[in-house]
């Protein structure tokens, strides 16, 4: 079977001749955030650059199987016999979308700096060197646990090739970076020693688009929503459904609401958490059984439910028997699946509060924020390191509470439901981006 190879490039009837050659190697025919974020960045680049996309396939990059990943390996030399016929190069590098081990995207990043004419990387993730564990290494040798002791210095080898050695790599080949938070630009600048940086929020819309799915889009657009009450307030969280997004903390948060305010999850489960033969994953498990669906007044256990019996008359029980629980929140809590990158405008816009209550998991930036921003959309977030970053970007635009907190939350929702003014403009969009990437591609 032939590898699968794909240059995409990007449709367009204005190929003027003269325009530089530029490559970008992404993720693209994929359900993920890089890949809607390079689609969103061509049409950006395109007046300024010829644009081709080289599409990193995940079903061979993350495959388990060692003939698939030999397969990738052949994926990443037919690229680079590619990349000579191109003026520059950028990578929008998301360390697991070339590989399953740090071994492997190390050794197909390198190749791809080596076969550059001239590199710029977009990271979307910044690992950091941590030293050497070696009160634990050496408590794993004092009990004989080679395996654990072996690992752990497996592990730092590893994370060590991402952050320390990759760096050290950008900066041997001159090569120029882009990251999303000046916290990051400042540390490769001057931890790592990389000259060309630049650094930019996120941007995906432009404003004649905003523009337009304000005028048109409506909550019709969205069945699952169906005919909700005037005077719901929708609170919208957004992306795949992972533990870390905090989904649980925004259901805590609306059990203290008025009932006027449903939950809308806007998203799916990641396909790589898509297991064979899971008939449920655990984290939506846990949420399901948050919400209560179903449940009844008389669903109480044990002594409770023997003293209200006592207590109860005919009648009584006969209508509590099917009346609904107070803590039952099915009929304010929407699941409405994986969206089309298309869709996510008009998903931000049909709800009143975009919510991002994530765990901090050492992100960079924030597809969902950013979006919610261009869209004109209040912000409430949890105070994650990269949401305070990108807040610097977007100063009085984002509503911060602290992580878990879901009754700082519930407070916090309800006064920014109750505000009336305009949320000031911001200067970041997606003509300062195309700025800046002229700049660190070498073309201003």
């Amino acid at each position: 079977m032939p590898v699968h190879y794909s240059i995409m490039t990007m449709t367009t009837n204005l190929r003027i001749k003269g325009k530089p050659k530029l490559a970008i190697i992404s993720t693209f025919d994929e359900l993920c955030g890089i890949a809607g974020y390079t689609k969103a960045l061509v049409p950006q680049l395109e007046d300024y650059f010829e644009v081709t996309v080289f599409d990193l396939d995940q079903f061979f990059f993350r495959s388990e199987a060692k003939s698939v990943q030999k397969l990738a390996d052949a994926e990443i030399r037919r690229i680079c016999d590619a990349l000579p016929d191109f003026d520059v190069v950028n990578i929008q590098l998301e360390h697991g979308t070339l590989g399953r081990s740090k071994k492997a995207i190390f050794r197909r990043f390198e190749t791809l700096v080596e076969a550059s004419p001239r590199l710029c990387v977009t990271f979307h993730t910044i690992l950091q060197a941590t030293p050497f564990p070696w009160k634990e290494w050496a408590r794993s040798m004092v009990k004989l646990r080679l395996d654990k002791a072996i690992g752990l210095v497996s592990a730092h080898k590893g994370n060590k090739l991402l952050s320390t050695e990759l760096y050290k790599r950008l900066r041997d080949s001159n090569s120029s970076v882009i990251v999303h938070t000046r916290r990051d630009m400042r540390m490769l600048k001057y931890v790592h020693r990389i000259e060309k940086i630049f650094d930019h929020p996120l941007a995906f819309y432009p404003q004649h688009i905003v523009d337009h799915v304000r005028r048109t889009a409506t909550r019709n657009d969205f069945p699952r929503l169906g005919k909700l009450p005037d005077g719901t307030v929708l609170l919208g969280c957004f992306g795949f459904v992972s533990k870390y997004k905090g989904i649980d903390v925004a259901l805590r948060a609306l059990r203290l609401l008025p009932e006027n305010f449903h939950l809308v999850i806007f998203g799916g489960l990641h396909p790589n958490e898509i297991k064979k033969g899971i008939p449920l994953d655990n984290y939506l498990s846990d949420l399901i059984q948050q919400i209560n669906a179903g449940r009844k007044w008389l669903d109480v256990a044990g002594d409770a439910q023997a003293t209200l019996n006592l207590t109860l008359g005919a009648s009584d029980y006969e209508r509590l028997s099917t009346a609904k629980h107070p803590e039952d929140l099915s009929s304010r809590v929407h699941f409405m699946g994986a969206l089309k990158d298309e869709d996510f405008a008009k998903a931000m816009h049909v709800c009143d509060i975009a919510l991002l209550p994530y765990m901090e998991v050492g992100q960079s930036s924030s597809g969902p924020m950013s979006i919610a921003l261009e869209m004109g959309k209040p912000v409430v977030a949890s105070r994650t390191k990269a949401f305070m970053q990108i807040e610097r970007y977007h100063p009085d635009r984002v509503s911060l509470f602290e992580v878990g907190n879901f009754l700082e939350l519930s407070q916090v929702v309800a006064a920014v439901a109750s505000r009336t003014n305009e949320l000031p403009q911001s200067t970041y969009d997606t003509g300062s981006n195309a700025m800046m990437y002229r700049a660190a591609l070498g073309y201003q």
